[in-house]
């Protein structure tokens, strides 16, 4: 038997391989696919040892490398109570208590109730929701619903977002 130089043994694998990768990445398992056009050739050289001249081994295997983008979906994000905030308003009304935890703004465009939290920032300017510091006092929703319930007329401007009073600001008219 005769024995290809290093040469022609690296480059028979070399296109061996490609033909693999090839082959792996047309994206037909079975392999049932149509052959493509060809893009590219390689060509492997005969080895001719000079021992034996009828007994030319010679290779051409043509090599076919196809790319192609998978088509991936695009999908916009949708912000969730988790994941960030969906709605943003500013109301300005009278308030009323409903519970122990939510208040509801006569605005011009209807009554919105909205939910207090621990983080409710609620902002007294004339100190009938708590008298404590600096001007504008800064209360706590827990002391907002007790004056509201003790029957304290309040008018605010609230900032909601998704339902919740982030902030309620007393309003005073001069």
């Amino acid at each position: 038997m005769t024995r290809l130089p290093s040469a022609v043994r690296g480059s028979v694998l070399a296109v061996a391989l490609a033909a693999c990768l090839a082959a792996c990445s047309s994206g037909d398992p079975g392999g049932s696919s149509a052959a493509p056009s060809p893009t590219g050739s390689a060509a492997v050289p005969s080895a001719t040892p000079s021992a034996a001249p009828s007994a030319t081994p010679s290779a051409t295997v043509t090599v076919t490398v196809t790319e192609s983008q998978p088509s991936v979906p695009v999908s916009t994000p949708t912000p969730s109570r988790s994941g960030g905030i969906t709605k943003v308003d500013e109301v300005t009304g009278q308030l009323s208590p409903v519970g122990k935890e939510s208040i509801v703004v006569d605005a011009s465009d209807g009554p919105h109730e909205v939910h207090l939290t621990a983080y409710t920032v609620v902002l007294d300017t004339q100190g009938s929701v708590c008298d404590k510091g600096a001007v504008p006092h800064r209360c706590t929703s827990e002391q907002l619903i007790k004056a509201l319930k003790a029957g304290v007329s309040f008018e605010a401007k609230v900032l909601i977002t998704d339902g919740d009073a982030v902030k309620v600001e007393e309003i005073v008219k001069d």
